[in-house]
């Protein structure tokens, strides 16, 4: 993989780390796809299309988890002492009081919001890679914390010739523990430049970056040669089961077919990770249950009838430009929301 370690786009992404591969350099036909990770996010594959799932990237069910937490301490220790002592607050001292009901009242609006969201997101936002109409489709799910309706599903179409990828980077540290997390972002640049006009996360949430350097080649590899250049990889089981769900956060002892999968690609630095974290089993297990709650509230992809019909139109159009002898396809960027 090629990497730049200065950004060519503009403007820069604040959290740039490097750039990948420009879309059309030459692609190394050797260059092992061999991730244990690549396939977690593979929704769909065949001559027409690539469809790479997002739910990787976020941490489903930590919202509700949040909400409930906040819930029942607030039902137990908050309210319970705000009425018991009903008179020193606002008698003895109102402006404590008021201080008090204000804190309490942000708490609870924000672990509201928390929970909300995490429900409502929909349950995959995926990115579609189309090598017919060479252009790639993302279900974008867009929130508002100052207005509610807008908390919408978007539809953003683009060129693949307008699609350049690059790595960013967010660490932090606790003072105990310093964390890093590589997101690989796909850059979406106005024709024949470097200037950005839309960004898109395609996985993050990774610790290393050598699945993003896969997936970005993965890719490149199918819209230039279809599937046949491209490792033959198992799509992603895409339901919601109790069991799954719950051990979705350790997938290394789950009795589920999606944990038989991935103990079949475990490496050897997989179980010292694993020995690691199973001690946090009282914090996997609650949320692995939380996941499942948000997964079965969370709207199945708004609009999948629309997103369908709409990708079904693009490739008819270019099969009659095809039988018609029409070569060139408008340079087109289009976005059409989802209520």
């Amino acid at each position: 993989m090629t990497v730049s370690r200065k950004s060519r786009f503009t403007p820069k992404n604040p959290s740039w780390y490097e750039d990948l591969a420009a879309r059309e350099s030459e692609i190394d036909l050797n260059e092992p796809l061999d991730s244990p990770a690549l396939d977690e996010d593979l929704n769909h594959v065949d001559e027409n299309y690539l469809e790479i799932s997002r739910t990787s990237s976020v941490i489903r069910g930590l919202g509700v988890l949040i909400g409930i937490m906040y819930f029942l301490f607030a039902a137990s220790f908050l309210f319970p002492m705000l009425i018991e002592q009903w008179h020193d607050y606002f008698v003895t001292a109102p402006w404590f009081g008021l201080y008090y009901c204000t804190m309490l009242l942000g708490a609870t609006l924000a672990a509201s919001l928390f929970a909300l969201h995490d429900c409502l997101l929909p349950r995959d936002t995926p990115v579609r890679f189309n090598r017919n109409t060479r252009k790639i489709y993302v279900y974008e799910y867009t929130a508002s914390l100052q207005r509610l309706q807008r908390w919408r599903t978007e539809i953003k179409i683009y060129d693949w010739d307008q699609v350049e990828a690059e790595i960013a980077k967010v660490s932090a540290s606790t003072g105990k523990t310093y964390v890093v997390r590589h997101e690989l972002v796909l850059v979406i640049c106005k024709a024949g430049s470097n200037e950005v006009i839309d960004r898109i996360s395609l996985k993050g949430n990774d610790v290393t970056v050598e699945t993003l350097y896969q997936l970005w080649s993965y890719i490149r590899r199918f819209m230039a040669y279809g599937p046949a250049r491209i490792p033959d990889l198992k799509a992603r089981m895409q339901g919601v089961g109790f069991v799954s769900s719950l051990f979705h956060f350790m997938p290394y002892i789950s009795p589920t077919e999606e944990g038989r999968r991935f103990r079949s690609k475990m490496r050897w630095l997989d179980y010292p990770i694993i020995f690691l974290t199973i001690w946090f089993f009282w914090i996997w297990l609650p949320l692995g249950l939380c996941y499942y709650i948000a997964m079965k509230c969370a709207p199945e992809r708004v609009g999948r009838q629309r997103w369908m019909r709409r990708v079904v139109g693009e490739n008819r159009s270019v099969l009659h430009r095809i039988l018609h002898g029409v070569s060139d396809v408008p340079n087109c960027t289009e976005r059409w929301s989802v209520f």
